[in-house]
């Protein structure tokens, strides 16, 4: 599993950390900015799967396809996906919404499952702790930025948070989420107590986040803590 989570990694990271709202703007303009953005994928897909580029993937009727040539059929095969969510949208076919971005990424995760190469790998499904651990800190950073958002716009129509509130719930996610690492479960009454003290926050507008942005927050945080927890001690 240790290629899956890689291939995980490297495209939350590219696909969430590294895409600005430069990247975002280029990409619904025209197919330059989608290709600037899966440029971006390569590299940073080869950086994370270096130890595993040269190795044979797959042994198709007598072919061997190393890992380098499989990084460039699921890069390009996510260009054909960002560039079809790029044009439903633009023509109006469907709405940028949640559901749009959920398949979009659903399609993502797909190709990276199918070619990942299963066969004689550890059946430990955790793979390495530390790229593990690192997936989930992105899950429960940026991409849970985006996907709040999304969900927010959709029910009230909430623009994309400011930097002061993106980069504070994500603090907030991530110290909820850091919790679950800790030995025991002593800790609980203090994750209860920080958990309040958010609350606190947004009921007396300290910080200016929806009811939608706290329950999601604190559910999302919650479950990718108990997941990892479950992971991190294998």
């Amino acid at each position: 599993m240790d290629i899956f989570w890689r291939l995980a990694l490297s495209h939350l990271i590219a696909d969430f950390t590294l895409q600005t709202n430069w990247i975002n703007r280029m990409k619904r303009k025209n197919a330059i900015g989608v290709l600037i953005h899966v440029l971006i994928h390569i590299i940073t897909t080869f950086l994370i799967l270096m130890p595993y580029l040269n190795v044979v993937w797959f042994n198709l009727a007598g072919f061997e396809i190393k890992g380098y040539q499989m990084l460039f059929i699921i890069c390009a095969l996510h260009f054909m996906v960002d560039q079809t969510r790029v044009y439903v949208i633009n023509k109006k076919i469907y709405p940028d919404n949640t559901l749009s971005f959920i398949i979009d990424q659903i399609f993502h995760f797909y190709f990276i499952f199918i070619f990942t190469p299963f066969k004689n790998v550890s059946p430990n499904f955790a793979g390495e702790k530390a790229v593990m651990i690192l997936t989930f800190f992105v899950l429960v950073t940026h991409t849970a930025t985006v996907l709040i958002y999304y969900i927010e716009k959709d029910i009230d129509n909430i623009p994309f948070p400011s930097f002061d509130q993106k980069y504070f719930m994500i603090f907030e996610r991530i110290i909820i989420w850091a919790f679950f690492f800790l030995k025991g479960w002593w800790w609980l009454v203090f994750l209860a107590a920080w958990v309040y003290q958010l609350y606190y926050f947004k009921k007396k507008k300290i910080i200016d986040i929806s009811n939608i942005n706290f329950w999601l927050s604190v559910i999302i945080s919650v479950c990718l803590g108990l997941i990892s927890r479950y992971y991190y001690y294998l």
